[in-house]
C-alpha cells in the first residue's frame, strides 16, 4: 500500500480550492472588464443616435422641432455622458446650427440694415432667430405675424 505523505494531502485539500478560487475570479476580472467596454460602446452609439437625431432636428425649419433639436443639443452638451472625443461632435453641431443666423445677423449689420433678435428666457433658449419684417424696425412684418413679442 502507497502511502501518500501529510505535507500533499494538506497541499491537495487546501490547494484544490484555493486554485478554483483564484481561476473563478480571474475569469470574473476579465468579464467585468468585458462588460464595462460594451457598456462604455453602447452609451457612444446611443449618444451619437441621439446626436445625430438632434442635429437633423435642429436645422428643421419647423421652429417646434429646432428648438427641441437645439435643446436636446444643449442637454448633450451638458451631459455626464460624453467624453472628450464626442463633446467635439457635440460642439460642431451646436456651431452648425447657430452660425447661420448668426452669419446672418453679421451681414445684415454690415449692411446698416434693421434686424430683430429675438432671445428667449434661458429655460427656452433655442437658436438665434432673425425676423427682418420685424414692425418695430418699421419694416413689413412677415406673413402670419402679428407681433405676438
Amino acid at each position: 500500500m502507497t502511502t501518500v505523505p501529510t505535507w500533499a494531502a494538506y497541499a491537495v485539500s487546501i490547494g484544490t480550492p484555493v486554485v478554483t478560487f483564484l481561476g473563478v475570479l480571474l475569469a470574473q476580472l476579465i468579464a467585468r472588464r468585458g462588460a464595462v467596454e460594451l457598456e462604455t460602446r453602447s452609451n457612444r452609439e446611443e449618444t451619437m443616435r441621439t446626436l445625430r437625431w438632434a442635429a437633423e432636428l435642429s436645422v428643421s425649419p419647423d421652429p417646434a422641432k429646432s428648438q427641441l433639436g437645439f435643446s436636446q443639443l444643449k442637454a448633450l452638451a451638458d451631459s455626464e455622458m460624453l467624453d472628450s472625443a464626442q463633446q467635439l461632435f457635440i460642439d460642431g453641431a451646436l456651431d452648425a446650427v447657430v452660425s447661420e443666423p448668426v452669419e446672418e445677423i453679421e451681414e445684415a449689420a454690415s449692411a446698416n440694415e434693421p434686424v430683430a433678435v429675438i432671445r428667449l428666457p434661458d429655460d427656452e433658449l433655442g437658436p438665434p432667430s432673425i425676423r427682418p419684417g420685424d414692425p418695430e424696425v418699421g419694416l413689413s412684418p412677415e406673413p402670419g405675424d402679428e407681433g405676438s413679442d
